[in-house]
């Protein structure tokens, strides 16, 4: 899946002022892609397909004319097994195809959609706090935990709090 074919493979995606805020000001996030991958992850969480698929090109690609197209390339997941394993997991859940399992194209699009409807909700969470809200983030990420009734401490929301573990949370 590194090969030359696929890591050149790109998709656009809507850059809300968010990304900028998360990883630049804040600095909770260490690149554009971790956010990215953790937005797509917040949108899947809560939208549906019927909504994501209502988005037209420029709604969730962004648009070059307002500064909001950015640009994620595969070549970013190829050492990332995480990454391609969300990618995956939401492609197919999204599309109900097995083909999505192993199409970069597919994923990087799939998520670039949940990636804008997670945007969008983390922005109205947070987008207007003065300072980094990473304790915000964390009762966030908690609260969605604890509504899906799960226990398992390997579901991806569990990983994705210990994340913010000592080192997020000292820094």
């Amino acid at each position: 899946m590194s090969d030359s074919s696929t890591a050149t493979t790109r998709q656009y995606y809507h850059r809300h002022d968010i990304y900028d805020k998360m990883v630049s000001d804040w600095e909770i996030f260490d690149s554009l892609v971790d956010f990215f991958v953790f937005s797509a992850s917040v949108g899947y969480a809560v939208s549906d397909r019927p909504t994501v698929n209502t988005y037209d090109d420029k709604e969730f690609q962004g648009k070059t004319d307002d500064g909001t197209r950015g640009e994620m390339l595969w070549m970013h997941f190829t050492d990332k097994p995480t990454y391609r394993a969300v990618a995956a997991s939401i492609a197919y859940q999204h599309t109900s195809d097995s083909s999505a399992l192993v199409e970069p194209e597919t994923q990087l699009e799939v998520l670039a959609r949940y990636a804008h409807a997670g945007a969008m909700r983390l922005d109205r969470e947070f987008g207007d706090a003065a300072n980094p809200p990473r304790d915000g983030l964390v009762s966030f990420i908690d609260k969605f935990h604890e509504a899906d009734g799960t226990t398992d401490n390997e579901d991806i929301l569990s990983q994705i709090v210990d994340s913010f573990d000592s080192d997020m949370m000292s820094s």
